[in-house]
């Protein structure tokens, strides 16, 4: 007996046998093929049709054949890359072709198709995540329209398929990412076991999991001893709290932490580490624990501890000056003050900090002072400098006050600073001033008593005939005078011995060129400078008559020199050369008395006369002691 509907429901039953099948075999494959070949038999069984073809999207976005059942090589190969859809696409309907001679597609496809013996075909889409991946095709000898139960089923079976390709590119992903974990973990142990600085991880309870060489070696732990170490008895008594409680709010927040301390390393020496702690998280977003960088920072501490106390050091000199000292930045602010600038200027010192310091300065300077800023403070200096002569600064009252400063920049690790020296001069600018006028005073009388005596010579000689004894006396006279102007210049104080041998030659000053000088810069007090320019008045003088400048082939050399060994002395040669033949006098005069007996008086000299054919040398070797100074 036949049912009513039986060959459908048999059709039924062999789609669903197909779909379970498929689904089974899907669900149990190793690999691509055996999940194509499994689609494949499936799309025979259920679509009816001897030839069938599975094809995806390569990674250039050409569609390629992948599976297939009953075609040549050459349409595989003709008809490679053909397809209704580009990669990705999204809203893909299947293509049911009843003749493929009926289509508007190329006559060459048309034709290919046509010689392969198909007639009927349809273009299923494989899907996966919404996107298309893929097709599948089906083949027809005949022509063949596709009844709804063969497109529900066509479409079941390509949305199988498209399952099976998302769990499996979905599990390839996956071990992708897995293996990129495994060789990036591998690579952060192997980075981190020879990085220069101390590594460690520690799981979510805050138990080490691992320390790199360096840190082992600080510890001196070895790589099993790692799961059974613990850090917490090695950080110093008075660290430990602190350090204990901010690790463990960072394990317990999962968050980051900066802690400071002093650990104890094998050698039971304390150091001091700077911890810089991450947490870190699986991929699931699971918190695993810590990963923390440990950086010693003892020597800098050491270094910063020193710079502290120097720079407490420094302060302390500074107030304990006895100037008053002002140090600025580079931008001319104020920035240290001692109690002395209070009193100079009239300024509390926290009046002071902050400001520019062309608050100091006077108003008719203060246009050109920052250029002045930018003379002396724009490099470190060797010594300290003087900032100039005359400078006045402003007090607080407005009133200006003469003062002497002194500049020292100081390079710093903020940068180039400017130290300086003020002194309130004046008291000193008015015993200069009542100096000066003493000095004046004294210079006059002095003069004046030279006049004098000049006049009573021109008065006792008046009258007489010119003699030689009277032109002496006015040379020496002229000798003393020069050198008392040369005492003058420093309000008698000193003299140059450059200076006084220079001036006492030039009063003969036709014999310029023929007389040369050299030595060192020397000092000489007031009785030695009257006492050499006396001297060399005489000398001179015994030149022109009888000596080298007797003719007008003679020279005469002064030199001097310094010397040091066993104590500093002055040695002075006066040599002739070129005058008259010379010889030994049978009798001391009176000039050579007075080198002789005046020099070794005010100088306490040994002299030395000598009266060589060719000329007149005199030695003069005297003790550079508190007389004689060098300059």
């Amino acid at each position: 007996m036949q049912i009513p509907g039986g060959e459908k429901l048999t059709e039924r039953v062999d789609e669903l046998s197909a779909l379970y099948v498929l689904t089974d075999r899907l669900y149990r494959a190793k690999s691509n093929h055996e999940a194509f070949e499994a689609g494949l038999d499936a799309i025979r069984d259920g679509l009816g049709c001897r030839r069938a073809s599975m094809l995806l999207f390569d990674e250039a976005g050409v569609m390629r054949f992948v599976a297939w059942r009953g075609l040549s090589d050459s349409y595989r190969h003709a008809l490679a890359g053909h397809s209704p859809w580009k990669a990705g696409e999204r809203n893909a309907e299947p293509i049911l072709v009843t003749d493929i001679a009926e289509t508007s597609e190329p006559t060459s496809v048309k034709d290919r198709i046509a010689s392969e013996g198909i007639v009927g075909l349809a273009f299923i889409p494989l899907i996966a995540q919404g996107e298309v991946v893929g097709k599948f095709m089906t083949y027809y000898e005949q022509k063949h329209s596709f009844a709804g139960h063969e497109l529900d089923l066509a479409m079941t079976i390509a949305r199988q398929i498209g399952f099976y390709l998302e769990r499996t590119r979905a599990e390839e992903a996956r071990k992708l990412a897995e293996d990129e974990l495994r060789a990036s973990e591998q690579q952060f142990r192997l980075m981190s076991e020879h990085a220069p600085v101390m590594i460690w991880t520690c799981d979510a309870s805050g138990k080490c999991t691992n320390l790199n060489s360096m840190l082992r070696e600080f510890w001196g732990v070895t790589s099993e001893e790692i799961p059974t170490f613990s850090w917490h008895p090695t950080i110093h008594p008075d660290d430990a709290a602190d350090i204990g409680a901010r690790m463990m709010d960072a394990l317990t927040t999962q968050s980051s932490v900066t802690v400071q301390g002093r650990y104890k390393n094998h050698k039971g020496e304390y150091r001091v580490l700077l911890t810089v702690a991450r947490p870190h998280f699986s991929t699931k977003g699971q918190f695993r624990g810590l990963i923390g960088v440990n950086v010693d920072i003892t020597e800098s501490e050491r270094a910063e501890a020193a710079l502290r106390h120097s720079e407490e050091r420094f302060r302390s000199a500074v107030e304990a000056a006895p100037s008053g000292m002002v140090m600025t930045d580079g931008n001319g602010r104020i920035i240290l003050v001692n109690l002395h600038a209070e009193a100079v200027f009239g300024y509390e010192r926290e009046e002071m900090i902050g400001r520019g310091i062309e608050m100091l300065v006077p108003e008719q300077f203060r246009s050109s002072h920052p250029l002045f800023r930018g003379k002396y403070g724009s490099r470190p200096l060797a010594r300290p400098m003087g900032a100039g002569r005359d400078l006045y600064a402003r007090r607080k009252d407005g009133s200006q006050v003469p003062v002497e400063i002194g500049i020292s920049p100081i390079q710093t690790s903020e940068g180039l600073m400017t130290l300086a020296s003020i002194v309130d001069i004046s008291e000193r600018k008015r015993s200069e001033t009542q100096r000066d006028l003493l000095m004046a005073e004294l210079n006059h009388r002095v003069k004046n008593t030279l006049a004098v005596v000049q006049g009573i010579a021109h008065q006792t000689f008046r009258g007489t005939p010119a003699t030689e004894a009277h032109a002496a006396f006015e040379g020496r006279l002229m000798a003393l005078s020069a050198a008392h102007n040369i005492l003058t210049q420093t309000s008698w104080e000193h003299a140059s011995l450059d200076q006084l041998v220079s001036d006492s030659l030039q009063i003969r000053g036709t014999f310029t060129n023929r007389v040369t000088t050299s030595g060192p810069a020397i000092r000489l007090q007031p009785n030695q400078a009257l006492s050499v320019a006396l001297a060399l008045h005489e000398l001179l003088t015994n030149a022109v008559k009888y000596g080298a400048l007797s003719n007008d082939a003679g020279k005469v050399s002064v030199e001097w020199a310094r010397t040091e060994n066993p104590k500093p002395r002055l040695k002075l040669i006066w040599s002739e050369l070129g005058g008259p033949a010379v010889s030994a006098p049978s009798q001391r005069g009176f000039g050579t008395r007075l080198i002789v007996g005046g020099l070794a008086a005010d100088l306490e000299a040994e002299v030395a006369m000598e009266f060589q054919p060719q000329g007149l040398v005199c030695k003069i070797d005297a003790p550079l002691q508190e007389g004689i100074l060098a300059q």
